[in-house]
């Protein structure tokens, strides 16, 4: 039987690959403009480069839009309110329909992660700064009382300012722009309380994440921080723009969401996923195009996903993984269009499992490959993806993949 399936098979890629290949142009007449402000979140900024798309690539491919990305490293709330004074900035604004914002984190962790007493550029790892902490405060009885002095005497302006610049910032883009505006809060790189790791469990880790908790959320249930709004709490009471509380996102999961163990604060690929599918679910806007998701396909395959994304939120990973499949059933390589490839790797995992051997296409390319939504991959699935290849070069068909599939 094994012999038989495996004849057939081979025969069907035959045909499937002495096909011709040919293009065909998605492209949308009337994209929308997607303009992006803050820091070097926004930027897409990583220490050791791995991330595979910012949260603004993802959303804007997801969306088929064009987008225009100010954002610059270290930026500071003052600093983002300085640039879009620019006329080049103002002009590309006031032509966007979605701007989206992340701003305040420098405000923020700049003066507790560089300071007088805490120099984080010195190590590699947050365990070494941990350990260099604690060999202080052992060393010093004062050090931790002296280093809560100082950020307790600097924070209140810090925040202060920050907050009313971020109020300044919402009042003038709202004067320069009929956008819809998408306002982040911050979130805590130190937040790793359910993380379940020898990080989360240390003593100074935790009394970081309290300090950066309080300068973010404000007072209650604590005493570390000495007046009682945080940055956050301004950024959830702004009017007009639309709020994406990535605080509650990325609490106590950020050694899952950033490169923290390397004193990296910066989300890494899953945080940006995370991030992105948060802003698409605020949005609520409906997608066009036949790449909607492509893009955040590929970035969770690449983060090591199978069917989920570990350390991440099961919603948010639901989400994710509904919104990459969607408009995905039939794209097995994830290139944005379903041809003889997609076809001839349909019928690749079909013949191994025929044979009882593991497929080398996994994951959520596997699950498309399903592409009659039945549970399983096989030759039918192979077949469809070639007669609506097909259909498209004789110029037969102009839906969707799935739409084909629905009309069968």
């Amino acid at each position: 039987m094994k012999n038989k399936t495996l004849k057939y098979a081979a025969a069907f890629a035959s045909v499937i690959l002495g096909m011709t290949s040919m293009a065909f142009d998605a492209s949308a007449d009337d994209a929308m403009k997607i303009v992006a402000l803050g820091d070097s979140i926004t930027n897409g900024y990583s220490m050791d480069g791995s991330l595979i798309a910012s949260y603004p690539q993802l959303v804007s491919s997801y969306y088929g839009a064009e987008l225009v990305n100010f954002a610059e490293d270290s930026m500071t709330s003052a600093e983002l309110l300085s640039k879009i004074s620019d006329p080049a900035v103002q002009s590309e604004i006031a032509d966007a329909d979605i701007v989206l914002i992340t701003i305040g984190g420098n405000d923020i962790m700049k003066p507790v992660l560089n300071n007088e007493f805490i120099d984080a550029s010195k190590y590699n790892t947050m365990t070494e700064l941990i350990a260099a902490i604690k060999a202080e405060s052992d060393k010093d009885l004062f050090y931790s009382i002296a280093l809560q002095t100082k950020l307790n005497s600097f924070m209140p302006d810090a925040i202060k300012n920050c907050n009313a610049n971020i109020q300044q910032l919402t009042e003038q883009l709202s004067s320069m722009t009929s956008a819809r505006i998408v306002f982040q809060t911050v979130y805590n790189p130190m937040d790793l309380k359910n993380d379940n790791t020898a990080l989360a469990s240390s003593g100074s880790m935790t009394v970081l994440c309290a300090n950066v908790n309080s300068y973010l959320e404000g007072k209650p249930d604590n005493t570390l921080y000495p007046i009682d709004g945080g940055v956050n709490d301004i950024i959830r009471g702004l009017t007009g723009p639309s709020i994406v509380d990535t605080f509650v996102t990325f609490a106590n999961h950020s050694y899952f969401y950033t490169h923290i163990k390397n004193v990296d604060v910066h989300p890494n690929s899953k945080g940006h996923l995370a991030i992105a599918e948060s802003i698409i679910e605020t949005l609520d806007i409906p997608e066009t195009g036949s790449e909607c998701g492509t893009l955040m396909r590929r970035a969770y395959t690449l983060s090591g996903a199978e069917n989920t994304l570990a350390g991440v939120d099961p919603a948010i990973n639901n989400g994710i993984l509904g919104r990459v499949l969607k408009n995905s059933y039939g794209d097995v390589d994830a290139d944005g269009a379903v041809n003889i490839n997609d076809a001839t790797a349909a019928l690749t995992i079909y013949a191994s499992n025929a044979v009882g051997k593991a497929p080398e296409i996994t994951g959520v390319n596997a699950l498309a490959a399903d592409s009659n939504k039945d549970g399983s991959v096989n030759i039918e699935d192979a077949t469809l993806i070639l007669e609506y290849y097909s259909g498209k070069a004789a110029g037969i068909i102009s839906g969707t993949f799935d739409d084909f599939v629905a009309g069968k």
